[in-house]
């Protein structure tokens, strides 16, 4: 489905030079029937499915009224409407705030044409994080104590998902690589599931551009150029590659801040026809080509506002901005299930180059993705660029678990038993394991199902054996073991692997033409940086080995003596 945020707060003096930077054919009333009807159908012709109207509560007649009149008009034509809760104009306390949302989910959220997922109605919020997450568990134990409705919280921190039930970042203009920002916080929402045992939905974002210097907030003001399109076609081929649970386009009117894709005098209908091109494609289960990320530019000074503003008459219109030169298309890494990252490789690509294209180190590369230095990789190429736990610095997205009573099998296995909505990468991290150590220890592929109820190897634990009578070798406790010092032949034992030793690997060189050629080599098991190291009991074999060994050579010595005895017997006759 595809939404756009919506803003039905317009007078015909909200336009002009100088106040906004791109201009309607004509200024409008956000209150007039008419003009909503026909914000409406131009949505649903360029494959747009709901607004999400800005909304400061039901004692606000303009927004309040106007969504009212939006759900009427929508529910005649399959359009649906939700809002974007706006928590800080017109409240006083959390009690406010709480009845405002208790008043939304009691009237218009039983509208037939308000937007519902998995049933629920969704609100959208604005500014969540003007609150600590401990305000909103305040506030909707107030409004919503059984999680009736869906709430999505707005920003980059995903500790607000302990209370809210999904996550969109409203602007992404600022982001150099808005593919990769969606790939990213894709991940990061999908993992958190992991933490708090339940469904997570991700809000993929896509945007024209930005430009709120005429809205005075002086060095915090944001201008992405739209460079013809380009941005847009990026931007919402990554929002699309993201696998999303929604995608919404920010914004189709919001004027002021120049995001908006209604037509207008300097773009005619532009944006909503690649809106319509590009969301054909999406629903259709494709992702949008994206032509390349224009860089990031040096914004010009805003256009000097005018000293009065007169309504009527469409204003003059203004010369489109030049756009930049288009840069290398970046292509668009794709979130996996399984929290993974990963990058199509390029022509031109090389190992090298895509750790520096992504910030990464040549060594993480070749590590995550179990490379070595003679690794040449091929145009279309999957590489993992990380995962959700790499790429957002100073994020913390589960808890690590409670290791005082685990499940510790007689092989010494720690398991640990699947709950709903567990993912591998998220059991890997609770664990202290990369994915792969996940999958090795328990003989899984990137293709393995998870069963809520399963049990799985998260670690490894000492066994005592007895040894000669006694038993010398250290009690489990309660934490993982630590890795012991360096053995040395004479006095410690044989140290391995946390996990069971690795079957001899198979390293693949790449012919030509792409891959297909595998030579065979059989690679000793190495530690992997991180892993535990276990002492290994000395196995008491060898101590009866030593037994036998040393009988057989007191035997031997036994018969040598015999047999010189009778030698000398014998000799002695012979001189006799």
């Amino acid at each position: 489905m595809v939404l756009a945020f919506y803003y039905a707060w317009y007078n015909p003096s909200s336009f002009g030079p100088g106040i906004t930077p791109f201009q309607p054919p004509a200024p409008y009333s956000s209150g007039d029937g008419g003009t909503i009807q026909r914000h409406v159908s131009e949505a649903q012709g360029a494959g747009i499915d709901g607004f999400v109207q800005s909304w400061y509560g039901p004692n606000e007649p303009y927004t309040n009224g106007n969504f009212s009149t939006l759900l009427n008009i929508a529910a005649a034509s399959g359009f649906k409407a939700a809002v974007d809760f706006e928590p800080a104009a017109f409240y006083n306390s959390h009690e406010e705030r709480a009845n405002g949302i208790r008043s939304l989910l009691e009237t218009h959220a039983n509208h037939p044409a308000y937007l519902r997922m998995d049933g629920k109605p969704v609100i959208f919020f604005w500014a969540n994080w003007l609150y600590s997450v401990e305000d909103w568990v305040t506030i909707r134990s107030l409004a919503d104590p059984n999680n009736s409705s869906i709430w999505i919280a707005e920003g980059g921190n995903a500790d607000y998902l302990a209370i809210f039930d999904g996550l969109h970042l409203y602007n992404i203009a600022w982001s150099a690589n808005p593919a990769g920002t969606a790939a990213t916080w894709s991940a990061q929402t999908r993992a958190a599931a992991a933490n708090y045992g339940m469904y997570k939905y991700w809000v993929a974002t896509a945007m024209p551009g930005f430009d709120d210097r005429l809205v005075g907030r002086g060095d915090n003001s944001i201008y992405r150029d739209r460079a013809g399109g380009a941005f847009y076609q990026s931007s919402f081929a990554g929002a699309a590659a993201s696998n999303p649970d929604l995608l919404i386009i920010t914004s189709y009117n919001e004027w002021r801040e120049g995001s908006n894709i209604e037509p207008s005098i300097e773009f005619g209908n532009l944006y909503l026809d690649l809106t319509a091109q590009m969301a054909a494609v999406y629903k259709a289960g494709g992702v949008p080509a994206p032509p390349g990320v224009p860089p990031p530019n040096d914004p010009p000074p805003p256009e000097e506002p005018q000293a009065t503003v007169t309504a009527g008459p469409s204003p003059t219109p203004l010369p489109p901005t030049a756009p930049p030169a288009t840069a290398t298309p970046i292509a668009t890494p794709t979130a996996q299930p399984d929290g993974s990252i990963v990058y199509q490789a390029q022509p031109g690509d090389s190992i090298y180059g895509i750790a520096a294209l992504f910030n990464k180190t040549y060594d993480e590369i070749l590590r995550l993705n179990g490379f070595n230095a003679d690794t040449v990789i091929q145009i279309g190429d999957p590489v993992i660029i990380g995962y959700a736990t790499t790429l957002a610095e100073g994020v913390v997205l589960v808890e690590k678990p409670d290791w005082t009573d685990p499940n510790v099998r007689e092989d010494g296995a720690v398991l640990y038993r699947i709950k709903a909505g567990d993912t591998p990468i998220g059991i890997a991290y609770q664990h202290n394991l990369t994915l792969d150590e996940f999958y090795q220890l328990n003989d899984f592929t990137e293709n393995s199902i998870l069963q809520p109820g399963q049990e799985v190897v998260v670690g490894w634990r000492i066994v005592p054996q007895s040894i000669g009578g006694s038993t010398d070798l250290p009690q489990p406790t309660g934490e993982p073991t630590a890795p012991p010092p360096t053995p040395t032949p004479t006095t410690t034992p044989i140290v391995v692997l946390a996990s069971p030793p690795a079957p001899p690997t198979v390293a693949p060189t790449f012919a030509a033409a792409g891959k297909g050629v595998a030579e065979v080599a059989v690679a000793q098991p190495t530690n992997p940086a991180g892993a535990q190291a276990t002492p290994l009991p000395v196995d008491p074999a060898p101590a009866e080995t030593d037994t036998i060994f040393l009988a057989l050579v007191v035997a031997g010595a036994v018969l040598l003596f015999v047999g010189a005895g009778v030698g000398v017997m014998v000799l002695a006759v012979r001189r006799g």
